[in-house]
């Protein structure tokens, strides 16, 4: 019988992310730059075993193409292997690793549409994809269009032996049917790839939460990596499994995954000027003030840490208000830095 490990996933943001969330509404209104219901409160079936989030698919609705008595082991006649329980924050979901006829059964959650078409578990017939023109009628299609720089996510392991290892996979692509399989690894060519980021989860061995954070690889339409692209993707894959490899792990083994979040970096590199750097210049902090003589011309640049993100300087009118507006838009918002300049008498005045 046919059973694969599809690597498939699962996204969320709860109500302590809500603050990064209202931030970027203008553009998310626009722009799907964070997946639907990647918190976990949304759920089309909570049955124990069989438990599956809203906008997400497993098992129980893969595309079978098996016949006769080999198409026993796929589709409705196997269960998600996953429940609704208690997350980070609100809900979770987990999936757990089982054995059925003899054959270990990873635990299993996609953003896309699973395909069992071979008795062959590394078979090139046997993937998940972005059913993008819905032909399976399950909506196995999650539309995207941020160009994220990192992605982090919280999990909490049980598995049964500390080596084991999860995989959490992230594809965005432009308007293919896009395909995940197990055999794929993270430089594999194929049309429509935009980036990817692998993500190896290794058991902390203690039962507990932890966030997992990892980085986009970007490639151009050759498959070449590149720093940065252009391209707007349209769907987003993702998938979570017990085990990176194929019927890999043990009967039981538990992977539990909550608050996964695109990351896009807003953040400047530097800040100068006339060239020189801003005295005590920090990233994280967004306001500054600037002693100087008022009769002087100023130039200001400032660089942005992420390739993807764009800077907008607003020059100081020192005849008006005299402050320095910098403006670093990504895919999901923007974030404003100010610099206000004082007259140096007014610094003589403080002393």
């Amino acid at each position: 019988m046919s059973v694969l490990t599809f690597f498939f996933g699962i996204m969320k943001i709860k109500s302590n992310l809500l603050v990064l969330l209202f931030l970027s509404l203008t553009a998310i209104l626009f722009a799907q730059t964070q997946m639907p219901n990647s918190d976990f409160e949304q759920w089309t079936s909570t049955s124990a075993g069989n438990a599956i989030p809203k906008y997400w698919h497993s098992y129980a609705d893969g595309d079978c193409q098996l016949k006769g008595i080999y198409s026993w082991g796929c589709g409705p006649m196997l269960k998600n292997h996953s429940n609704r329980t208690t997350g980070y924050s609100g809900y979770g979901c987990e999936i757990y690793a089982t054995s059925l006829a003899g054959n270990l059964v990873n635990g299993v959650i996609t953003t896309g549409q699973m395909q069992f078409a071979s008795t062959d578990n590394k078979s090139a017939d046997n993937y998940s994809y972005t059913d993008k023109d819905n032909k399976v009628g399950h909506n196995a299609a999650m539309k995207f269009t941020g160009r994220p720089d990192s992605v982090y996510f919280w999990c909490k392991f049980d598995m049964k032996k500390p080596s084991n290892v999860a995989v959490a996979k992230f594809h965005l692509h432009t308007n293919v049917s896009y395909r995940d399989l197990s055999i794929h690894s993270a430089s594999t060519p194929q049309k429509g790839k935009i980036a990817n980021a692998f993500c190896d989860i290794k058991d902390q061995n203690d039962k507990k939460w932890h966030c997992y954070k990892y980085k986009f690889t970007y490639y151009d339409e050759q498959n070449k990596v590149v720093s940065s692209s252009s391209r707007t993707p349209s769907y987003i894959l993702v998938s979570f499994s017990t085990n990176k490899i194929t019927k890999g792990g043990n009967n039981g083994d538990k992977l539990t995954i909550d608050n996964i979040v695109m990351i896009y970096n807003k953040r400047l590199s530097y800040l100068k000027i006339n060239g020189e750097d801003l005295p005590d210049f920090n990233p994280d902090i967004l306001i500054y003030d600037f002693y100087c003589n008022t009769g002087d011309d100023f130039s200001i640049s400032a660089a942005a840490q992420s390739p993807h993100a764009t800077v907008k300087i607003e020059n100081p009118s020192l005849t008006n208000m005299r402050v320095a507006k910098i403006t670093v838009i990504h895919d999901d918002g923007e974030q404003e830095y100010f610099v206000r300049f004082h007259d140096d008498s007014e610094l003589q005045a403080k002393k």
